[in-house]
Formats: structure tokens, C-alpha cells, sequence
């Protein structure tokens, strides 16, 4: 079976989530047959001591691999005649290459070209000199950042604060955020260093700390860099999209976000159109055109505004051009109107605030999932992703990790490997993870994510996103068809606890309470009483609830909470902030 899944293709129809289906008896069980060949290897980028996978057949005679430029490998791990396990060499030409396998006899190239990562550092959101408050982050900009595996901060006094890259706000290839403390032992100054994988390091910048003052929070604030109206109909050319002193004096920099507030006559078919000066391309939109539509920018119409991630070109395009009256041209069809433009950026402030950006965990699955062939699949459903951005961090726990070990990430439609996510992939003992690319980020929200390999049982999978929210307020839970209790056979699920914390109360309101009136909190999977939820009940007039100790909360957001009982009917569940 695994054959025919590698190299003839496998088609298939999974339910979301799906576990192993049954086999075709139609089998090829020798990859002998096939002769010595690689399919596929991963990551496709990678830097010296990195360790990589390679797919394929007939390895169970290769004696050496060879790395572009000649560089030859002849210790690895022969996993399987189908995989070898091997770590990335030193002297790996920059230009990268195809990767050799070969054997006594014959020798295979791969259909696949290896490039070569190259950490470079171009700057910070801070400067040399300048000062950070606690609980401020600080942006590094560069290329193949991915490959920055921990920052060391030290104090004068030589003390070291280690962040691991899992430690970081956000990871990205040309983006690194991190947080710094909000208190600390940096009043005095403090030094630090980026290490990356291949033992590379960067200076941070020498900047003074200045602790935060309690209450700080991060506040999304815009810049207004011009305000008024023009029109554009049927593409007539504008050409007052503000000069280059109204972006420089705005403050403009790599990580703001541009925003372009419109009307139009036409919701469902307006057309946006950004060029540079001399009707140059102003290529920086969603589908990787000058033109900004309703399919491109969806919630465009609902916001006011496009919005565009400002990258270093951008910034160089609008404040060095040169000026003959804008610094960018733009039309609209049918009948388009531009009454503002801003740059909006998150920055620090002391004191209290509503809104703050907190780490959220949202668990995507978990149970088991069992991967000891290539028919085996589970796939991950679009909407689980509504929240995914660039930088999240999507890990995938398993147990039962077998010799032929190899997880792979899985475009849903074609079965199709997903490059971008499988050159970011880590490898742990018992979980795989990736950082989410930015050219993921739309399919992902659109179509979900398949995984596919052998060796392991999938037992949960999370993403850890960002958000910015509120003051935590009631939530409902459950608010349906009353759920009748007149037999210990009636149970119902509760589910949606992810904002729960220690201390919040969980109400049930109830009605037709009767004399053999008796609820029991359950845990989901087993049934069995959830003692610590229900050694606290306290019974009321209007039903009963209980105050959720420390130790429920995991369990709780990841696997909701089970009711089960007697004499009542169950009319609305809520969740109650402490």
C-alpha cells in the first residue's frame, strides 16, 4: 500500500478528522522494484547541522549522500529502504543544488532543488541608544530569520535571561518580535545576542530599559498621513496620494500597517488600483497585484479601509521617489472615493487599557489518531483556522513513535506536500511543530490542513495564535432546546471554555426540578464524576453552579465538561468571570 500512495498517487475521501481507512489489497510491498530514487526531503532549506528527512526507495544500499558542492555525508540513519534520517554538513554551496544519494552501483538525484539558509539581520524597531520599556517588544527584521533559535539578554552584572524561539511573540522569515519583561534586573543597561541554529550570532542593539509601570498595555494607534477626498471613476487617473514629506513625517516603517479609507457606489465590484510614481507597479496587495477588489480584501467593504502590510520597500517607495507631487497614484472603478489615509501601529502605554494582546492555545484536536500506513490521514477543518496569522505556531503531540517515524504536512485538496510547512517543521520526541509562513496563512482559513505519514499516533493538536481582546465578560455556553433529565441516560456535552480561567464560576440555570433532582459534573471522555467541580456545587433557586479550581482548567479547554443526572431540565449554561 505504501507504494502505491508514494508514487502512483492515493484518492480518497476523508471526514473530517478521519482516521486510517482500510487498504486496497492491491498492493506493491517491494520498494526494490522501484530502483533507487528520492522522492522528496525535507526541509528544502536548511543550515549547517540541521536535521532532515529523505523519502524515497532503495536505500537500503546507499553508502553516501552528497550535498551541493560536493559535500559528502556517509554517516546518517537508515530508517527504512524508504527514508533516511541525516544532519545538513558545513560547506553546503550558497547556490544550493540537487541532493545525491548513491550506492556501490548507481547514484539518484533529487527532483527537488536544496537551498541554503543564510540568516541576515537588517535592523530593529530600536535603536542603538534608544530605551525599551518592560512589556515592550522589539522587532528584528532580516532574512531566514527561522533559523534563530534563542536571545540572550545580560544585565551589567553578567546574569543571563535566555528566550527560547518557542519563547518568542512571533517567528517569521523576515520578522522576529520579542517581549521583553515588564520588570526585571536591566535598570541598568543590558546587552544581548541572537544565536541561530547553525551557531551564527547577532548583536541586539545597546539599549536602556526602563521598567513598565503597572497596568501597561499594548494599544493599536493611527497615524492620520493625509485626510480629504478624491474620486476616481472608471479608472480616471488620480494621482494625490500624498508626497513624500506626509509618509517620512508620519513616521513611516517596515511592520506599520497602511490603511486606504474608501466609499463606492458599487460594493460587490469595486476595483482599487495603487501604482508608484511613473505608474510604476505598487505591488503589495493580497493576491500579489496592484489591485485591491471585493475577492481580495473581503471584509474591506464592512472596515472602510484596505489594509496593507507596510514591508522596506514600501517605506522606500513613499519617502525617496521622486517627488512631482504624490508618492503614489491609484484609480478606482466603477466610482471610487478615498477620504483618508493612516498608518496604524501597536505601541506601548503605561497605565490600564481595555484591550491587551494575550497567548491563546486553541486546541484543533485531540483523541487518537493512528498513522501506521500510507492510508492513513486525519484532516484539520478550515474553519479551526479562522484565527491562524503568520508567526502562529501549530504543534502536533503524539505518542507511539515507531522507527519509520515521518509526519508530513498535506495540502487537503491534491494530498500534495505542503513545502512551505514542512521546511519549517521541528521534530521533538513526542510532537512535530511548524511555524505558520505567511503564504499559508489564506489556504489554511480557506481549506484546512491534511496530515499524512507513519510511526506515531496523533493525541492533540494546537495552534497558538495572538489576540487582542477585552475585558474577559459572561459568556453563554449553552442557550438551546432545554435538554430534558428524566433518565441517567441523559447527558449533554458543554464545550467553548477556552477563555476560562481559576476562579470563574460556571452557572446552570434550570426548570421542572423534581423531588429525585440530583446533577453530577462528569469528565467527557470517561464519564466518571468530576469531583473537584462537584465537591464545590452550590444548589439555588434557579439551578446550580460551581467555582472552577486550578486544576480543571486544562481539561476543561481542552475537552469541555459532561452533565449527567436526574429531575431537572437544563435551559442555559453560562460561564461567569471571577
Amino acid at each position: 500500500m505504501k507504494k502505491i500512495f508514494n508514487y502512483f498517487g492515493l484518492l480518497l475521501s476523508v471526514a473530517l478528522l478521519g482516521a486510517a481507512t482500510a487498504c486496497n489489497p492491491t498492493e506493491i510491498e517491494e520498494s526494490a522494484d522501484l530502483g533507487l530514487g528520492i522522492k522528496v526531503f525535507f526541509p528544502t532549506k536548511v543550515v549547517a547541522g540541521q536535521p532532515m528527512t529523505v523519502n524515497g526507495s532503495g536505500f537500503s544500499a546507499v553508502k553516501e549522500i552528497v550535498f551541493p558542492d560536493g559535500v559528502t555525508v556517509s554517516s546518517f540513519e537508515l530508517v527504512s529502504d524508504e527514508m533516511i534520517r541525516v544532519t545538513a554538513p558545513s560547506g553546503i554551496a550558497a547556490a544550493g543544488g540537487k541532493l545525491i544519494v548513491r550506492t556501490a552501483d548507481e547514484e539518484a538525484e533529487s527532483p527537488q532543488t536544496l537551498t541554503l539558509g543564510n540568516t541576515v539581520v537588517n535592523g530593529f524597531s530600536k535603536q542603538d541608544g534608544e530605551s525599551i520599556n518592560g512589556g515592550e517588544q522589539l522587532t528584528i527584521y532580516g532574512k531566514d530569520l527561522e533559523f534563530i533559535s534563542q536571545i540572550e539578554l545580560l544585565d551589567t552584572d553578567g546574569n543571563p535571561l535566555i528566550l527560547q524561539d518557542e519563547d518568542f511573540y512571533r517567528k517569521g522569515t523576515s520578522t522576529v518580535i520579542i517581549t521583553f519583561p515588564k520588570k526585571g534586573v536591566f535598570e541598568d543597561g543590558f546587552s544581548g545576542t541572537m544565536r541561530t541554529f547553525d551557531g551564527r550570532t547577532f548583536p541586539l542593539p545597546e539599549l536602556s530599559f526602563v521598567p513598565a509601570s503597572d497596568g501597561g498595555h499594548w494599544e493599536m494607534q493611527e497615524i492620520v498621513v493625509w485626510e480629504g477626498s478624491m474620486t476616481s471613476s472608471g479608472y480616471s487617473n488620480v494621482d494625490n496620494m500624498g508626497t513624500e514629506d506626509d509618509w517620512a513625517n508620519a513616521g513611516i516603517a517596515e511592520g506599520d500597517l497602511m490603511r486606504i479609507y474608501f466609499s463606492t457606489t458599487d460594493p460587490d465590484n469595486w476595483v482599487i488600483q495603487l501604482f508608484g510614481l511613473h505608474w510604476g507597479a505598487f505591488n503589495h496587495s493580497a493576491d500579489g497585484t496592484n489591485k485591491f477588489t471585493k475577492e481580495t480584501d473581503p471584509d474591506a467593504i464592512k472596515n472602510g479601509y484596505i489594509e496593507i502590510p507596510v514591508t522596506a520597500d514600501i517605506v522606500t517607495e513613499l519617502t525617496t521617489k521622486a517627488n512631482w507631487g504624490a508618492a503614489m497614484i491609484w484609480q478606482g472603478d466603477p466610482e471610487v472615493t478615498i477620504t483618508k489615509m493612516t498608518l496604524a501601529r501597536e505601541v506601548w502605554v503605561d497605565g490600564g487599557g481595555d484591550d491587551q494582546p494575550v497567548e491563546v492555545e486553541e486546541v484543533l484536536f485531540e483523541g487518537e489518531s493512528v498513522f501506521d500506513s500510507w492510508s492513513a490521514t486525519m484532516v484539520i477543518d478550515a474553519g479551526l483556522f479562522a484565527d491562524v496569522v503568520e508567526g502562529a505556531v501549530l504543534t502536533v503531540t503524539f505518542k507511539d513513535k515507531g522507527d519509520d517515524y515521518n509526519p508530513i504536512f498535506k495540502h487537503v485538496s491534491d494530498w500534495s506536500d505542503w513545502t512551505e510547512l514542512q521546511d519549517v517543521k521541528v521534530d521533538t520526541e513526542n510532537s512535530f511543530s511548524a511555524v505558520i509562513p505567511a503564504e499559508a496563512v489564506e489556504e489554511l482559513k480557506s481549506s484546512g490542513l491534511r496530515f499524512q505519514g507513519l510511526g506515531f499516533t496523533v493525541v492533540k493538536v494546537t495552534l497558538k495564535t495572538w489576540k487582542t481582546v477585552g475585558p474577559v465578560t459572561d459568556k453563554v455556553l449553552f442557550d438551546g432546546d432545554p435538554v430534558v433529565y428524566d433518565s441517567w441516560s441523559a447527558t449533554q456535552v458543554i464545550t467553548g471554555f477556552n477563555d476560562v480561567a481559576e476562579g470563574f464560576t460556571i452557572r446552570v440555570t434550570i426548570k421542572d426540578k423534581g423531588d429525585d433532582y440530583n446533577p453530577i459534573f462528569k469528565h467527557v471522555s470517561d464519564w466518571s464524576d468530576w469531583t473537584e467541580l462537584q465537591s464545590g456545587k452550590v444548589d439555588t433557586d434557579t439551578g446550580f453552579e460551581t467555582v472552577v479550581p486550578a486544576e480543571a482548567v486544562d481539561e476543561l479547554k481542552a475537552s469541555g465538561l459532561r452533565f449527567q443526572g436526574l429531575g431537572f431540565t437544563i435551559v442555559k449554561v453560562e460561564l461567569i468571570p471571577a
